[in-house]
């Protein structure tokens, strides 16, 4: 291996290393991998065959397909070993990875297999560092299986809620989830019990006493064979939503001191204590004085772009070096940089964040900018996606990651605020740009007063644009060719059929009806008229009244006369709607939140199906979506089945509400 020595080794041109992963994370990897000499290729450029998930019943014999692919294609020469590197994926803590990697020759750059089965097992993992002194959270070291082992738990040990519970597989924001009260254990549990299944192939749960106003802490470090062991800058992982790290800050702010250098002690003596080598990464709950263990991962974690910029190093250089054996070499060089004082690192989700529902969808338009340069300032944008691709619904959720560096917090913090008010991405999805800026703009997070329940339990985002923009959202539409044609055909049915029969046309933007009016709409550039005569599509910049110029992109989802429209200008996505049935012909429908796929049917046809009771599930992104109505309803014919692909928006049913 490359000992990450302070000067590029000379290449090897028959060494290369695969890497997995998300795209935007592997581009970095490979980045720095090639500054090592490396040539490199992202599995995401060679998805024929596709790396299987954790939970893939067949996931062993998937995963062997693509490292048999990858041996055969870059055959071994010159005595050095072609290599894998598992990126921030879900197999990078599995030991199973580097025995399937031998089979086909390769190495892997991950820790010994003895420390990846360690901590891949996190109760394990707890339990051993209780073993060496570090406290935990752990309620009970029992595992558990189903919804009513969980119960019988609670009910036995008098347990007060909250609780955390988790899957000893983890599986990142998959494998966490909080019970507030005893009633909710049933529905809530049982969906996320099926998700963890999906996820990592096995339910084994363990529960964890709730912490009410603590800092979630994230400490990175390298150990080499020798025994040395460096810590690299904390980072502060408190705002996180449904244990999704959102925002995430370097190094940690407004910590007691006393408990973090505990913490930094304890991760030294347990590194230590489980002969770990490599790079890797220990998290800790602070409490005031108090830490606990809850949480650490044998790889690189997913900030690790972040913490690395503000240590003025490269970790893969770290990885690399910790792996070299024999004579004691230089650790990589560490070289700070003013820019990079503090930095900050957010997370752009393809999702819904007021509803807190997946949205995935095509790309129609995106910004060009990626690197930006200020006075003692810096930021960079990673995208896994480009112009014309797409989300898919069984992808990730991640758009993408926005990392800024300045002199201090609020520096960095009014520089992403900046830069995510240029951002411009427009489509069929919808993204969280709006909801961050929102969350970096709220007084308490700017002055770093916040804690892990935050996002969760105090942040509100805005529910409604202003009335501007919401007129101008239900008048852009409007303004299409097609759309004008069809509102002549209107007139003309209103003037020669009966009032009952009579097509009432109306504009919806997300639950509130709107009168199109567009004079309103201030053109500064378009309207560009796009798409087809059936899905057409609309672009362009409009001005506010208080002089502000803002892009509109309004992406078809459904065709005419009843048109369906993701519209966005600036921060602000809503689903706009053209709705033209006649009055008597309106009936209830019962229609999909996401795309995705029908992971499951409840109800059989003919049965009236109670209110707030599930009646389907979707699968998006991962996430398993049910779906419920506010009032009782019978379906006389299901519109799809399980498995079945479907759009949001789609009807999945043919219903009737019972006469009271």
């Amino acid at each position: 291996m490359s000992k990450g020595a302070r000067n590029p080794p000379a290449a090897h041109p028959s060494r290369k290393a695969l890497i997995l992963g998300s795209r935007s994370v592997a581009s970095l990897i490979a980045r720095e991998l090639q500054d090592e000499g490396f040539e490199t290729e992202l599995q995401k450029d060679h998805d024929d065959p596709p790396l299987p998930s954790v939970g893939d019943p067949d996931a062993l014999a998937k995963l062997r397909a693509v490292f048999e692919r990858f041996a055969r294609e870059s055959p071994q020469a010159g005595g050095f070993a072609n290599c894998i590197h598992p990126g921030v994926s879900s197999w990078a803590e599995r030991p199973e990875l580097p025995i399937i990697a031998q089979e086909f020759g390769l190495d892997v750059i991950c820790p010994p297999t003895q420390v990846l089965a360690l901590f891949s097992n996190k109760l394990n993992l707890l339990g051993e560092a209780e073993r060496s002194g570090i406290p935990n959270l752990v309620l009970s070291f029992d595992p558990m299986h189903s919804v009513r082992e969980i119960e019988r738990m609670m009910v036995q040990s008098r347990q007060h809620f909250p609780v955390v519970l988790k899957s000893v597989w983890g599986s990142g924001s998959f494998g966490a989830c909080i019970a507030y009260e005893l009633d909710e254990l049933g529905k809530k549990l049982a969906l996320w019990i099926e998700q963890l299944r999906r996820k990592t192939g096995e339910v084994i749960i363990f529960s964890e006493r709730y912490l009410e106003g603590a800092r979630h802490i994230s400490i990175p470090f390298a150990r080499f064979p020798d025994g040395r062991t460096e810590l690299f800058p904390s980072l502060d992982v408190s705002l996180q939503s449904r244990f999704r790290k959102v925002v995430e800050v370097c190094p940690a702010i407004s910590v007691d001191p006393n408990a973090l250098k505990r913490a930094q002690d304890w991760t030294l003596s347990f590194a230590e204590h489980c002969r770990y080598i490599g790079v890797g990464t220990l998290e800790f709950l602070i409490e005031g004085p108090r830490a606990f263990l809850v949480d650490g991962s044998a790889r690189l974690n997913t900030a690790f772009p972040l913490w690395e910029r503000v240590a003025g190093t490269k970790a893969v250089s770290w990885q690399l070096a910790a792996m070299e054996t024999g004579t004691l070499s230089p650790p990589p060089e560490r070289t700070p940089r003013p820019e990079w004082a503090t930095g900050i690192s957010l997370r752009l989700l393809a999702e819904d964040s007021l509803l807190q529902l997946p949205q995935p969808g095509r790309i129609q338009e995106l910004s060009n900018d990626r690197e930006w340069r200020f006075k003692g300032s810096e930021a960079e944008l990673h995208l896994n996606v480009t112009v014309n691709s797409e989300i898919s619904p069984s992808g990730s959720e991640t758009v993408g990651n926005l990392l800024v560096g300045g002199r201090d917090f609020k520096q960095a913090v009014t520089i992403a605020q900046g830069i995510l008010n240029q951002f411009w991405i427009a489509g069929s999805l919808q993204t969280n740009e709006r909801f961050l800026v929102e969350l970096l703009s709220h007084p308490w997070v700017r002055e770093g007063i916040f804690c892990a329940g935050f996002v969760d339990e105090e942040f509100a985002p805005a529910v409604r644009p202003p009335a501007e923009i919401l007129r101008i959202l239900g008048s852009i539409c409007s303004l299409h060719p097609k759309v004008i044609q069809l509102s002549r055909v209107s007139r003309l049915a209103n003037v020669i059929s009966s009032p009952e029969s009579r097509p009432a046309v109306r504009w919806a933007v997300g639950d509130q009806w709107v009168s199109p009016d567009v004079s309103i709409i201030k053109w500064v550039n378009g309207p560009e008229f796009w798409g087809t005569a059936d899905l057409p599509g609309i672009s362009g910049t409009v001005k506010l009244s208080n002089g502000q110029e803002q892009r509109v992109c309004a992406y078809p989802i459904a065709p005419v006369p009843e048109g369906k429209w993701q519209v966005r200008i600036g921060h602000w996505v809503l689903m706009v709607r053209r709705i033209s049935a006649p009055r008597k012909n309106r009936e209830p429908r019962a229609l999909a939140l996401v795309s995705g796929k029908v992971h499951s049917v409840l109800y059989r046809e003919g049965v009236t199906i109670p209110a707030h009771e599930t009646f389907l599930i979707i699968e998006s992104l991962g996430i398993l979506v049910p779906h419920a109505s506010p009032i009782d309803f019978q379906v006389s014919e299901w519109k799809v089945r399980a498995e079945d692909p479907v759009s949001v928006g789609q009807d999945l049913a043919k219903i009737s509400v019972p006469e009271n």
